[in-house]
C-alpha cells in the first residue's frame, strides 16, 4: 500500500494549501481538512478523535513532523482519482482554507457522523466545545458542513424545490415586467 502521507499531500496540493509546520494555523487546517475528507468517506488512514480544537489525528501529527519537507514541498507521486478531485474541489469551495469554517465544519460533521448525534445535538457539542466562536461563525461552519458532508436526496431536491418554486416564479415575472 502507498504511503498514507502521500495521498494526503495529493490532497493538499490540489486544494494549493502550502503548509507550514510552525504555523499553528496550518496544522489547525491540515488536520481540519484530513478528517472532513475521512467523515466524507475517503479513507486517508488517519483516524480522528476529538481533542480540544475539534477532530484530531494523532498520527497525521506524527506524519506531519516527520515528513515535514514533503509536506511542506507538495512533493508526492500520488494523484487524486476522480471522485477525490470532485471532493478536493468541493471543500476547497465551500470551506476555502478557513481555519474557524474548518474547525467548526468538522467539529459537527465529527459529531453528526461518527458519533451519530442528531443535528441539534450536534450543534449543542460544537457550542460546547467551541465557546469562544460567535453564533455566526457556528452557524456559517456547520452550514459548510452540511453541504460537504451531506448530500441532498431526491426527495430533499423535490421539497426544496417545492418550496422555493413560488419564489422563482415570482422573480421571473417580475423580470416580464
Amino acid at each position: 500500500m502507498m504511503e498514507k502521507r502521500k495521498k494526503v499531500i495529493a490532497f493538499f496540493r490540489e486544494l494549493d494549501f502550502h503548509f507550514n509546520i510552525g504555523a499553528f494555523d496550518d496544522r489547525l487546517i491540515a488536520q481540519k481538512l484530513v478528517c472532513l475528507l475521512e467523515l466524507r468517506g475517503i479513507d486517508l488512514g488517519y483516524p480522528c478523535s476529538v481533542y480540544v480544537r475539534g477532530p484530531y489525528s494523532p498520527d497525521l501529527t506524527l506524519d506531519l513532523y516527520a515528513f515535514t519537507r514533503e509536506f511542506e514541498t507538495l512533493e508526492t507521486s500520488s494523484r487524486l482519482n476522480p471522485t477525490e478531485k470532485e471532493a478536493a474541489g468541493e471543500l476547497g469551495r465551500i470551506f476555502g482554507l478557513k481555519p474557524v469554517l474548518l474547525e467548526v465544519g468538522a467539529t459537527y460533521g465529527y459529531y453528526a457522523i461518527r458519533q451519530e448525534c442528531d443535528p441539534l445535538e450536534a450543534l449543542r457539542q460544537v457550542k460546547r466545545l467551541k465557546p469562544f466562536y460567535s453564533e455566526a461563525q457556528i452557524a456559517l461552519g456547520i452550514s459548510k458542513a452540511k453541504e460537504f458532508l451531506f448530500q441532498p436526496t431526491k426527495r430533499d431536491r423535490e421539497t426544496l424545490k417545492k418550496e422555493t418554486g413560488i419564489w422563482q416564479r415570482a422573480s421571473l415575472q417580475s423580470l416580464e415586467h
